[in-house]
């Protein structure tokens, strides 16, 4: 007869706990560490860091203000030239900062010490060493592989997750518990409203699983760009080969004639979910990798959106679309290969480790950031930090250019800490991409800055709420304005 294997239980007990280990969580739980909380952070992956790391975005789009482009030339000069933009006010600092700086330091981010770019490029893969060194310097315990199965409540009141394997059962007890799943998997758990998709028709932005592909002759590739600029347009192709040959970031935009040679052969590839693609709606974006000190040029990082319609919190769908992400990523390389000058010995190097979620819970807290506030720059008495990136939305039928519209007022716009809490729920605060805000705000917040942000921001409220015997919504504003600013996070 098999042996019924008896689990293992255990509990454990820290002061603040973050499920979830990307973008906005690696700097929840520093924030928390750093305010002299005991934190245990827990992920999925066998990485730190999230999309930002093992989903290979290699920059972090808005430390600074963005300003939205109008016409389609104005975004193809903007994706390439902007980039590399120390011009506009800087809103986000403090820990994301740091954590630039210290890429700076090893050859791994492109800019100077103590500012950060528009668009600030990073090498992905170092990104995952020295996110774990700042996590781990900061006493944070972290499990790797880890998924939280079930949640522990009081009431109405959170009290930690459980943590199921074949052979154990743990239960985490914690004084505050931060969500940073990216889908708010725990708030959900526990209850908390959320809405998902567009209010049209719930459908939700299209995913991405970037790709590198190698062996590239960038020199040919920038050669077809100049004979042809009519393609392209002459101040995008002059701005490109200027900034290579300054050795500074561009972004090359989709090569739209050998997108219709191939479709009228029927050798290019279409996205999961859609039955065409239209070249002039394509806003399918190559960059060339930071790597030791310098940009590679035999070497292109590859983003385009790659599946339609699919519920990120769906595993069925997700794995599906993942399927043929990664098939379409392959296919793909295939087409630089056979159409695009200088990629004729090019290979397919990798894809990402993690999907491109653009949207899928947004949490309902005790205020939702409103597509107005953005657009009209609105602050709040308990802003947390000031943002002003685009919303940026991806069109869900594939059949319009990405949308990019501008924050107005004075180009930012506060997050408040009301969007943060989940309403109805105690002892729980969320970050990242599920915080409260309308299907079109969450285009700006969804975004790297905006999560490291709100990462900061409820790391810290969950230690000061620890140590001041309260709640996150008992906390006094002004002690928590007072902590961040301190710790030089832009209010």
């Amino acid at each position: 007869m098999p042996i019924k294997m008896n689990k293992e239980k255990q509990v454990v007990r820290k002061d603040v706990l973050v499920v979830g280990g990307g973008t906005a969580g690696f700097v929840a739980a520093i924030a928390a560490a750093r305010n002299g909380a005991s934190v245990l952070l827990l992920e999925a992956h066998d990485h730190l860091g999230g999309t930002h790391s093992g989903g290979m975005v290699m920059m972090i789009r808005s430390m600074r203000h963005m300003r939205a482009p109008g016409s389609f030339q104005e975004k193809k000069l903007m994706v390439t030239g902007y980039e590399s933009s120390f011009e506009d006010e800087q809103l986000v600092r403090s820990i994301a900062q740091e954590y630039i700086d210290r890429m700076l330091a090893i050859g791994s981010a492109w800019g100077q010490k103590g500012q950060a770019a528009t668009r600030q490029m990073f090498d992905p893969e170092i990104a995952k060493w020295v996110i774990e060194q700042m996590v781990q310097e900061a006493g944070v315990e972290v499990w790797l592989n880890t998924q939280a199965s079930d949640v522990l409540m009081d009431g109405n009141r959170i009290v930690g997750v459980t943590v199921e394997s074949l052979h154990d059962s743990i239960e985490i007890h914690a004084g505050v518990t931060i969500d940073t799943t990216g889908d708010g998997e725990i708030a959900a758990a526990a209850g908390a409203q959320y809405e998902m998709g567009s209010p049209e028709d719930g459908k939700h932005q299209p995913l991405s699983l970037y790709f590198a592909i190698g062996g590239v002759n960038l020199d040919k590739t920038l050669a077809y760009m100049r004979e042809h600029p009519d393609e392209f347009g002459r101040d995008y192709v002059e701005k490109s080969l200027q900034l290579h040959s300054e050795q500074k970031p561009f972004t090359m935009i989709a090569f739209k004639e050998q997108i219709r040679k191939a479709l009228a052969k029927g050798e290019y590839p279409i996205p999961y979910g859609l039955k065409t693609v239209d070249p002039d709606a394509i806003m399918y974006v190559t960059r060339t990798m930071f790597r030791n000190g310098k940009f590679r040029y035999d070497f292109t990082y590859h983003n385009m959106d790659m599946a339609y319609n699919i519920d990120g919190t769906d595993r069925v769908e997700m794995s599906k679309a993942t399927l043929a992400m990664r098939e379409l990523a392959n296919k793909m390389a295939i087409f630089y290969r056979n159409y695009v000058p200088g990629y004729e010995d090019s290979y397919l190097a990798y894809t990402a480790q993690s999907v491109g979620v653009r949207d899928t819970r947004r949490i309902v807290c005790d205020y939702t950031l409103t597509d107005d506030d953005v657009l009209n720059g609105r602050t709040f008495e308990d802003g947390i930090g000031r943002y002003g990136s685009v919303m940026d939305v991806h069109d869900k039928s594939g059949k319009k250019s990405v949308s990019l519209v501008a924050v107005g007022g004075s180009g930012w716009f506060h997050i408040p800490f009301r969007s943060l809490i989940p309403k109805g729920i105690e002892n729980l605060l969320v970050a990242g991409r599920c915080i409260s805000a309308e299907y079109n705000a969450l285009g700006s917040v969804r975004s790297q800055a905006a999560s490291m942000v709100t990462g900061q921001a409820v790391g810290t409220a969950a230690a000061l709420s620890v140590k001041g015997n309260a709640t996150p919504r008992e906390l006094p504003m002004s002690k928590l304005q007072g902590v961040l600013t301190s710790q030089d996070q832009i209010i």
